[in-house]
């Protein structure tokens, strides 16, 4: 009997994973005729990698560089592969089999139901609140988005969850190993953030469970677990030891590091700037888009049809064809967020759930996951609960280096759908009396009906639908009236969907009330479970990611097409120079990137020198330039004039698209000698003495680096020569003929982690100048110059990334071993006494 059961569950386990990956192709059924998501996102990511990965297909080489963006950078948050990592392995064979984005639904859905399984709920309930999870908006979104590496990791958090919790429930052990694969994806998926929010949560799980173990008096075995669940962190980040070591070596010097510059000395810590980390946060009415999703109007470009005011204004002004123009998308957000794409809805059902859940779940995971739904909530707030986001960035380790910090609410939605599961489990399993649930029942369809029915009653309770896009409106022409008829339609907008979490939340409530007086089973309750959280969910997704967000493989795969004015740079066969594209926006566009070594770029991790020099310097220059075109005929002696933009070699600036480029005959080129050198007491010094200074005459030194020039002779530099012979990535040979030892400089960003300097094969140590550039003193005479970019933090790193992964492989294959041991030996027991 016991085998017929478990071949019965394990049917059961299959037949739901099989519904996991068939809902998810249903949903993105575009994947099944070849399309690929066109995400903006994404499309940013090939034009920032386009230089590595080209240079890996053709050398199956790692680049660790790239000179595409923002002059070079490291290459480690962009596309950097690491041989030691042999779990992610498993990653890529899934990437293949289950394509994204349908496949991350599947993991979601997947581990999700991993973890009900664990906590000993129903296979059937815990499918259903899979789904319930995997659904909620905030998902759809990030992949709308194409945010790839954010999506990824979040895969893996209830993973990881369900590791420590059998850990901590008895299983330490083999709970201790499934958390450390989970963490293990988790890292290599390489969205640090995420990972951190979904460390604090394992905080709060570990804080609960030690006062149970102290109230409970089993504080021996929690010790032992939480010792075995340090080893699986230990082992989690050794097999990713590459990655790790060389983001945490290069978030020194990127704008996640602190700066040398003493300027605006309250907004800066160690990490970033405190108004770009909170600039995105919650206010206290946003957190309701999680059961209401157009609480604030729902996102920046929402469509409305026939029955909104301002279809009804522009149709009696300007006729129905320019009003089915117009509500196909309006400004309907109103939030305090500078943007919001879309609101971050849980659903419904699962916000009753959860109310249900803190009436009827009792224990310890019941009070970490309320732990962490306020915590996530308050931190979620940002600038808006100040007192906890500052002694956070201030106190907390690492919680500088991470802008967005609404993103948190990931751990509180998590938190939610999983008290909403134990909910089903209390009930399935029916250890409540049933008068006492009928009356908690009634009790969380009072608090939340009664909450969804005051908006809809008295919907102005949200505020006054007045949104920090009003005023570029009425600035852009809109009439007052047309104003107040978009407020008219953010208000119905909240009372429509509070009206609809009305009816879900009802509908929710009688389908358990119906089981529970025995008029409904268990299999036709889960079955109308399921119909409800798609009906509750899915129109809401498909707002925000649908078959529209799909195109040819090819174009997603291509994203950018090369205009005249690239075509025509692209004949050039100069190796190595720099292009500033004046029409698009410098910081946060990849498209030149994809064809050019760029000023600019697109990428959340730049390096610090770079941004700060771009803030005083370059942008400045850049503004000199635009106004030079007032003036074509002195276009010239403008561009003579940018000592910043020739210094970092840019030969070429694209004005029109559609024209040939501007040709920059002042760029200084791969490298020059100096006459004379300004030695400078700090950055605030150096980064100030860039405006004006001949970048082609002198060099600006830090005071650090002054030993390394005591030898130097100064003049005669217009008689020495450097040339470039061979450029890769990570590479670059120059000739150099010096009259005198002069110092060369050299238009590279400079970065010592990694770039070593060589004169005629003997490694020398070179400087910085000019804030950002690579300088070497060259001795008198012809030399062969080279620069490799070498980095030990990524070899070494690969190095432990190796073993620890071929460790936890072996733990994983003894713990295996032993297992089947012990179940052959059990088997053999009981079929000898049988």
């Amino acid at each position: 009997m016991a085998k017929i059961k478990g071949n019965r569950n394990i049917l059961a386990v299959t037949g739901i994973i099989l519904f996991f990956i068939i809902t998810a192709f249903l949903y993105f059924s575009p994947q099944l005729e070849g399309k690929k998501l066109d995400a903006g996102d994404t499309a940013h990511y090939l034009g920032m990698a386009k230089e590595v990965n080209d240079f890996r297909a053709e050398t199956g080489e790692e680049a660790l560089w790239t000179n595409s963006m923002f002059g070079g950078m490291p290459a480690y948050l962009i596309s950097v592969k690491h041989g030691g990592e042999l779990l992610a392995r498993v990653q890529t064979f899934y990437n293949t089999l289950l394509p994204r984005p349908a496949g991350y639904l599947v993991l979601y859905c997947l581990f999700f139901f991993v973890l009900t399984l664990l906590l000993g709920v129903n296979p059937f309930a815990g499918a259903a609140g899979a789904l319930m999870y995997g659904f909620a908006t905030f998902f759809f979104v990030l992949m709308g988005a194409g945010h790839m590496t954010k999506v990824h990791t979040l895969t893996y958090m209830a993973l990881v969850v369900a590791g420590v919790l059998m850990a901590y429930r008895n299983q330490p052990v083999a709970g201790s190993l499934v958390t450390a694969i989970g963490l293990s994806w988790m890292l290599s998926a390489n969205h640090p953030q995420m990972t951190y929010y979904a460390g604090i949560m394992v905080v709060l799980i570990g804080i609960s469970y030690l006062v149970a173990a102290v109230r409970e008096k089993t504080l021996p075995a929690f010790l032992k677990a939480s010792g075995l669940l340090l080893i699986a962190l230990v082992l989690a980040v050794g097999t990713n030891f590459g990655r790790l070591y060389t983001t945490y070596e290069y978030g020194k010097d990127s704008i996640r590091g602190a700066s040398e510059l003493t300027t605006d000395e309250d907004n800066q810590t160690a990490g970033l700037d405190k108004n770009y980390i909170l600039d995105y946060s919650y206010d206290w009415g946003e957190a309701m888009t999680a059961f209401i999703p157009r609480f604030k109007g729902g996102g920046m470009s929402e469509p409305l049809g026939e029955k909104s005011e301002v279809y009804r204004f522009f149709e009696k002004n300007q006729g129905k064809a320019a009003a089915k123009q117009v509500t196909a998308a309006l400004p309907m957000y109103w939030g305090s967020q500078p943007i919001s794409s879309a609101p971050f809805y849980y659903g419904a059902v699962l916000c009753f759930l959860f109310v249900l859940g803190l009436f009827v779940v009792k224990g310890t995971d019941k009070w970490w996951i309320a732990a962490v739904v306020v915590v996530s909530f308050l931190l979620s707030l940002g600038k808006n609960a100040a007192w906890l986001s500052n002694f956070m960035i201030d106190y907390f380790p690492g919680y500088n280096k991470f802008r967005d910090v609404k993103n948190i609410i990931v751990i509180q939605h998590f938190s939610m759908a999983l008290l909403g599961v134990l909910a089903i489990r209390e009930i399935y399993l029916q250890r409540l009396d049933k008068a006492i649930l009928l009356k908690k029942l009634k009790h969380a369809w009072f608090i939340l009906g009664g909450l969804a029915l005051l908006f809809v009653v008295f919907p102005g309770l949200a505020g006054d639908f007045t949104g920090p896009t009003d005023a570029r409106l009425a600035q852009a022409g809109w009439p007052e009236q047309l104003l107040g008829a978009l407020r008219d339609d953010r208000r119905m907008v909240l009372r429509t969907d509070a009206f609809k979490a009305l009816i879900f939340i009802s509908l929710a409530a009688g389908l358990i009330w119906l089981y529970v007086k025995q008029k409904l089973k268990a299999s036709y309750a889960l079955a109308l479970w399921v119909a409800l959280i798609f009906a509750d969910m899915w129109p809401v997704n498909k707002k925000y990611l649908n078959d529209d967000n799909f195109t040819s493989k090819s174009k997603a795969e291509a994203p950018y097409k090369a205009s005249a004015a690239d075509q025509e740079i692209l004949k050039d066969t100069d190796p190595d120079y720099r292009v500033l594209n004046l029409t698009v926006s410098l910081f946060q566009d990849a498209s030149t990137s994809y064809f050019h070594k760029s000023l600019g770029g697109y990428h959340g991790a730049k390096m610090e020198r770079y941004q700060e020099l771009f803030d005083h310097q370059l942008f400045p220059e850049v503004r000199t330039l635009i106004g030079g075109f007032q003036k074509p005929e002195a276009i010239d002696s403008v561009m003579r004039s940018l000592s910043v933009v020739n210094m970092l070699n840019t030969k070429y600036i694209i004005y029109d698209p559609n024209r040939a480029p501007l040709q920059n005959h002042h760029a200084l080129g791969h490298a020059w000698f100096v006459d004379e050198v300004k030695l400078v007491e700090d950055a605030n010094e150096e980064i100030a003495a860039l405006a004006g200074f001949d970048a082609a005459e002198e060099a600006l030194v830090d005071q650090r680096f002054s030993e390394m020039l005591k030898d130097m002779q100064f003049g005669g530099a217009g008689e020495s020569q450097i040339e470039l012979l061979e450029y890769r990535p990570n590479y670059l040979k120059y000739k150099a003929r010096a009259k005198n030892t002069s110092l060369a400089v050299f238009s590279e960003i400079y970065y010592p982690k990694g770039w070593k300097a060589y004169i005629d094969g003997q490694e020398t140590d070179h400087l910085r100048a000019n804030y950002v550039l690579r300088a070497l003193p060259v001795p008198a005479g012809e030399h062969e110059i080279e620069f490799r970019f070498e980095p030990a933090s990524y070899f070494t790193g690969n190095k432990i990334s190796l073993a620890s992964s071929l460790l936890l492989i072996l733990a994983l294959a003894l713990v295996g071993y032993s297992t089947y041991k012990k179940k052959a030996v059990h088997e053999k027991e009981v079929s000898g006494k049988a």
